[in-house]
C-alpha cells in the first residue's frame, strides 16, 4: 500500500498559530439543537490567513497536479476554551472536480492522499469518478481536535505522479459536540480474525476486546464499523466506493474478498450520551497474496500459513515385497514381508525436505522367523530429526531414530511383524488360500530440524529394508540398495547374494534376481511356498535384463499361484 508523505504544513506556513487571533474562515458557525451543537467550518479559496493562503501553483479553486501540492488550517476553539466541550463526532468533508479514483485503473489512477496532522486519513485517498464534482467525508480522530484545537490538513496530489490533475472546491469541517462533565469512552481495543495471514477463504472478523471499563463514566458504549479497501489502487477506499458491499458490521466474509486485496476497519466506541472514542483500526494487508511470506503464492502453496512448507510430493502407490532367506533364495516366495505405501515428501519453498511421511498397510507375512522393518533415510543424521511418530491401526506412538548409524538416519518402524500381522488358524499372515484378513492401516510421520536437501534424501521409498530379530546384521534392501552401518558384512556376497561392495552392487543374484521389490502398483504376492518367478512369468526377463525387458511384469500374474489376484 501508498505511504503518504509526511505532512507539508510546516513548509507552507501553517503551524505558526499559538496564540495567534484566528482569521475567519470562508463560512462558520454553531447551531444548537437541544444542547447539542454542530459547528461547521468551511475553507476555500476566499479563506484567508491563517486558515489558507495560496502559495504555488496549487490551490483551491485551481487545476492542480503532481507537484502541486498544499495545505489549510481548520479550526475548533471552543474545545480549547470550554472543558465542559465534548465531541460527539467529526468529520471533514472535501468536494473535488475529476478525481480519476477508478479501481480500474489500478495503480496508474489519480490517487490523492488526505492527511491531518502528518497522519493519513480513513480512506486514504478522495474518491471520486472522471469528469464530475465528488465529495469524500473523512471520520477525524477526536485526538486531533482535542490536542490544540487546530486540524492542519494537508493533500498530497496524484501520489503517484501520473500525469493526473484534479480541482479543490472546498473543505467542511463538521463538529457535533455537547456541554457536560461526562467523559467520552476509551478506544477500543480489538482482536482480528486471522490474526497473522489471511486466506482468500477466511472471513475477516474484527473484535473488541477492551478496555474495561469500556467507559471512565459506566455508561454502555455501542461500536460502529466502518470497513475499507485497498483493490489494487494502492491505498484504502470505503469498501461501496470500490464496488463492495457497505459493510457496518464486524465481518466481512470471504465471499466479499479477492486475492491481492487490503483491507481495514475502522471501528468507534459512543456511548449512552454519544460521545465518541477516537478510531481504532485493524488491517489485513495482502489477502491470499502469500500468507506465510516464504515466498511461494497462496494459489501455489500447498501449506500457505505454514513457512516451514510449501509443496506436496507424494510418490505412487506402491508395494515393498521382501524374502527373508536371503542370502539364499529360499523358496523364493518374496511374501515374508509385503506393505503398500504412498511417502509424501513435503519441502519449503527452496525444495529442501522438511518433512517425510507415508501412509498405506500392512498386508501380509510369509515369514515364519521374526523380522523387523525399518527404513533409511540417507543425507541427514538422526540428531536432526526434530520429531517422528508410527501410527498402527489408529495406536499412535512416538519413535526415535535407531543408534550407531552415520550420515543417515535409520527409522525401525516394526520392531516385530508378528506384533502385527499375527498367527491365528492360518500360520501365516494373508499367504494362503483362505486366508483373507483385513489389511492394517499405517501411517509414518518424520519431521527434520533443518531442511533436508532432497538430492541427498533421494526418492521414495528411499531405502527400506527388514532385519532379523535376534540378528541385527541380516539386512535385506532392495537391489543397489547399500546396507546401514549395522549390518553383518560377512552375510554380504554369500550363498546366493552377488552383492561387490566394489561396484556398488547389492541386494541380488548372480543373474540379477531381488531380495526385495518396490513394485509400482498394489500388487498380489505370491501364496506361500510359490515362487514368485512361477506366479509372475515375465519377472525372470525383468530382473535379468536389468529392468529393460518385460517393465510391467507385475500385471501379468498366474492367477492360481498368488493371492486375492
Amino acid at each position: 500500500m501508498h505511504k503518504f508523505k509526511l505532512n507539508k504544513l510546516c513548509c507552507l506556513g501553517l503551524l505558526a498559530l499559538s496564540g495567534s487571533v484566528l482569521a475567519a474562515a470562508t463560512e462558520e458557525g454553531t447551531v444548537n439543537n437541544s444542547g447539542t451543537y454542530t459547528y461547521t467550518q468551511k475553507i476555500n479559496s476566499a479563506s484567508t490567513a491563517p486558515h489558507y493562503t495560496q502559495s504555488g501553483s496549487g490551490g483551491f479553486g485551481i487545476s492542480s497536479g503532481h507537484s502541486a501540492d498544499f495545505g489549510w488550517q481548520h479550526s475548533f476553539a471552543e474545545v480549547m476554551s470550554n472543558p465542559l466541550v465534548q465531541i460527539q463526532s467529526a468529520t471533514l468533508l472535501i468536494r473535488a472536480y475529476d478525481v480519476d479514483s477508478e479501481a480500474f485503473h489500478g495503480l496508474n489512477g489519480e490517487y490523492d492522499g488526505i492527511s491531518v496532522d502528518g497522519v493519513d486519513l480513513n480512506p486514504g485517498l478522495l474518491q471520486g469518478t472522471n469528469g464530475t464534482w465528488s465529495e469524500t467525508s473523512f471520520d477525524l480522530p477526536i485526538s486531533s481536535i482535542t490536542d490544540d484545537g487546530l486540524i492542519n490538513t494537508f493533500v498530497d496530489i496524484d501520489m503517484n505522479a501520473a500525469g493526473w490533475i484534479t480541482t479543490l472546491d472546498y473543505s467542511l469541517l463538521t463538529i457535533t459536540y455537547m456541554e457536560t462533565s461526562n467523559l467520552p469512552p476509551s478506544k477500543p481495543t480489538l482482536s482480528m480474525t486471522p490474526s497473522t495471514c489471511t486466506l482468500v477463504t477466511d472471513d475477516l472478523v474484527v473484535g473488541v476486546t477492551g478496555p474495561t471499563p469500556a467507559d471512565p463514566d459506566g455508561d454502555s458504549v455501542t461500536y460502529s464499523y466502518r470497513w475499507f479497501v485497498d483493490i489494487g489502487q494502492g491505498s484504502v477506499v470505503d469498501d461501496e466506493v470500490a464496488g463492495k458491499t457497505d459493510h457496518t458490521g464486524n465481518t466481512v466474509l470471504a465471499a466479499e474478498t479477492v486475492a491481492g486485496e487490503t483491507w481495514r476497519v475502522q471501528v468507534t466506541a459512543t456511548d449512552s450520551n454519544g460521545l465518541a472514542s477516537d478510531p481504532e483500526f485493524a488491517t489485513w494487508e495482502d489477502v491470499g497474496v502469500d500468507c506465510d511470506q516464504d515466498g511461494v503464492t497462496d494459489a501455489n502453496d500447498d501449506y500457505p500459513t505454514d513457512p516451514d512448507r510449501a509443496f506436496n510430493n507424494y510418490s505412487t502407490q506402491s508395494t515393498l515385497a521382501f524374502e527373508d532367506l536371503w542370502p539364499n533364495k529360499g523358496d523364493y516366495d518374496l511374501n515374508d514381508f509385503v506393505l503398500q505405501h504412498t511417502f509424501n515428501r513435503i519441502t519449503n519453498a527452496a525444495g529442501q525436505v522438511k518433512e517425510v511421511t507415508f501412509t498405506g498397510s500392512a498386508v501380509a507375512r510369509g515369514a515364519s522367523y521374526a523380522n523387523a522393518f525399518a527404513i533409511s533415510f540417507p543425507g541427514t543424521e538422526a540428531a536432526n530429526v526434530e520429531s517422528s511418530t508410527f501410527i498402527v491401526d489408529g495406536t499412535p506412538s512416538a519413535i526415535t531414530p535407531e543408534a550407531g548409524h552415520a550420515g543417515e538416519t535409520v527409522m525401525v518402524l516394526f520392531e516385530n511383524i508378528f506384533d502385527v500381522l499375527p498367527a491365528n488358524a492360518f500360520p501365516y499372515y494373508n499367504t494362503q488360500s483362505g486366508d483373507d484378513r483385513a489389511l492394517v492401516p499405517v501411517a509414518f510421520t518424520m519431521v527434520f530440524t533443518t531442511p533436508v536437501d532432497s538430492a541427498s534424501l533421494g526418492s521414495a521409498p528411499f531405502n527400506p529394508f527388514i532385519y532379523q530379530v535376534g540378528q541385527r546384521g541380516k539386512e535385506i534392501h532392495l537391489v543397489d540398495k547399500a546396507p546401514t552401518d549395522l549390518v553383518n558384512v560377512s552375510l554380504l556376497g554369500s550363498g546366493d547374494d552377488a552383492t561387490n561392495t566394489g561396484t556398488s552392487t547389492y541386494y541380488q543374484t548372480a543373474t540379477g534376481h531381488p531380495f526385495a521389490l518396490n513394485i509400482p502398483t498394489a500388487w498380489s504376492h505370491p501364496y506361500e511356498y510359490i515362487d514368485v518367478l512361477l506366479a509372475y512369468p515375465q519377472m525372470q526377463a525383468w530382473a535379468e535384463t536389468g529392468g529393460i525387458s518385460n517393465p510391467t511384469w507385475y500385471n501379468f500374474p498366474t492367477t492360481i499361484h498368488c493371492w486375492k489376484c
